[in-house]
């Protein structure tokens, strides 16, 4: 959270708090408490808890007699006698005061200030109450309809908020972080359109908000506009290079348009800043992957696991599955040992054993078949339900001329659900091999029962072929 509101506001000024037309001068309004502060890691934060709009909504507990609901002379003086001193001092007190004036046919403004009172104390469900109240008394109220829209979407009420704050421009009151707030209510509920019309009247009044134009970029990508979001980035990445979650987004756009390559390029000028952290390394990777640039995957898959492979695992374990898939089993292997050695004891429970599975791949893919069909026996010990295991395992038995090990491992794997299709296929391959060729396209039609697939009907296909040409060569 950002620092308290600064000393220099301490005596903010109740404006004309009562003044109706002879009243004399307000006295200084309460000590700047912070007004109902978000947390650090909430999206509101930036906007909230920034000391200009801090300033704003305790100077809310002013008045503006010529625009808002008056008071009569015996309202003023109990406003100015009892209830501004208790402002000043322990909130408690000044409640109950408020409480005792807040009746049908007293002033809005008691109501609105006591909805004040209730906001700046985190307690939005009366704030919500005593604001509703005021505007019921007095429908024009800006201010209470701009506090009711505040605190609507304090607590995450975006629709209900949207109709206060509108009204409040209407009436008056737009200013950069209403428009803002409304671009971020509408934001949330999906209303991409409407989100970036509001980020743009928010930039007329704050040109330079930066939360504002990343509110709009977001939008501009929801809507597809992405040479817009992209124009937006450049602009905010040319004032603050730093800011690593720009350098994301950009690169994200880049994907989302199709161009892996600039995507790329964002990520390794992320990287060369030294400010790339562990998972955008690993998208690096994969970006540089697809492109059938192994070596400089496997630099960013290095370097994404050096700097966090304990908080990563599942996306570092991913990342050496897709380097053995596409068949990189020297690279896959490396990148394996590299997690092992930077996650060290953290590698446990469901992430170990997938190491372990993809070490016995690689084992497998390189030739070493005896250490891998170890690992997948230690695997299938531990969890005798592993399909995986057991599928890879029968991989490597029906590989080295043991096919009942095979046919053991894979009918113990058809057993387990998902795995049934699969299951079937790698048995009728086995059948194939020893060309019993009837009773594997029986396995591969049940197959195709289960779970059809165009590449398995194919494989039907060829060997229903061959079982005829057998037929006709008998």
């Amino acid at each position: 959270m950002r620092s308290p509101v600064p000393a220099l506001f301490a005596a903010l000024t109740l404006a004309s708090a009562l003044r109706a037309a002879d009243a004399p001068s307000t006295p200084a309004a309460p000590p700047p408490r912070p007004f109902a502060p978000v947390a650090a890691d909430s999206p509101l934060a930036s906007l909230w808890n920034d000391p200009e709009f801090q300033r704003r909504m305790l100077g809310s507990y002013g008045m503006k007699s010529d625009i808002e609901p008056r008071m009569t002379p015996e309202e003023q003086a109990f406003y100015r006698d009892k209830v501004v001193p208790a402002l000043r001092g322990d909130p408690k007190e000044a409640l109950q005061v408020l409480l005792a004036r807040t009746k049908p046919g007293a002033s809005a403004q008691f109501d609105f200030a006591l909805g004040n009172l209730y906001f700046q104390g985190d307690d939005v469900t009366n704030a919500i109450q005593s604001f509703e109240s005021a505007i019921t008394k007095f429908p024009d109220f800006l201010r209470a309809q701009k506090n009711l829209g505040f605190a609507f979407l304090r607590t995450g009420r975006y629709e209900d908020a949207i109709k206060p704050l509108t009204r409040t421009a209407s009436l008056g009151g737009a200013d950069g972080k209403l428009f803002g707030f409304l671009g971020y209510c509408y934001s949330n509920l999906g209303r991409n359109a409407s989100a970036q019309g509001a980020y743009q009247q928010a930039l007329l009044f704050e040109p330079d908000n930066t939360d504002f134009k990343l509110g709009l970029i977001k939008s501009a990508i929801a809507l597809g506009n992405y040479d817009q979001a992209l124009a937006l980035l450049d602009e905010l990445i040319q004032l603050q290079p730093e800011k690593e979650n720009l350098w994301t987004l950009q690169a994200n756009v880049y994907v989302q348009k199709g161009q892996p390559e600039k995507a790329a390029v964002s990520l390794e000028m992320l990287r060369r800043l030294g400010n790339a952290k562990p998972a955008q390394l690993l998208l690096l990777g994969d970006l540089y992957l697809n492109q059938d640039a192994r070596d400089l995957a496997l630099s960013a898959y290095t370097e994404g696991v050096e700097k966090g492979a304990a908080e990563n695992l599942p996306k570092a374990l991913r990342a050496a599955d897709i380097l053995a898939s596409r068949g990189a089993l020297k690279e896959a292997g490396a990148l394996l040992e590299k997690i092992k050695a930077s996650a060290g004891a953290g590698l446990t429970g469901a992430d170990e054993v997938k190491w372990l599975k993809l070490s016995a791949k690689v084992a497998m893919g390189t030739g070493d078949g005896a250490k891998a069909v170890q690992v997948l026996e230690e695997v299938a010990q531990r969890n005798p339900l592993d399909a995986e295991a057991l599928m890879l395992a029968g991989d490597y038995y029906a590989k080295n001329g043991q096919p009942e090990k095979a046919q053991f491992r894979y009918e113990t794997a058809g057993k387990i659900s998902g795995f049934e299709a699969d299951a079937l296929v790698k048995q009728a391959q086995l059948l194939v091999s020893s060309r019993k060729y009837d009773s594997a396209l029986e396995l591969l039609r049940k197959a195709q029962k289960v779970r059809p697939r165009d590449n398995v009907q194919r494989y039907l296909e060829r060997v229903e072929q061959v079982a005829r040409n057998a037929t006709r060569r008998s």
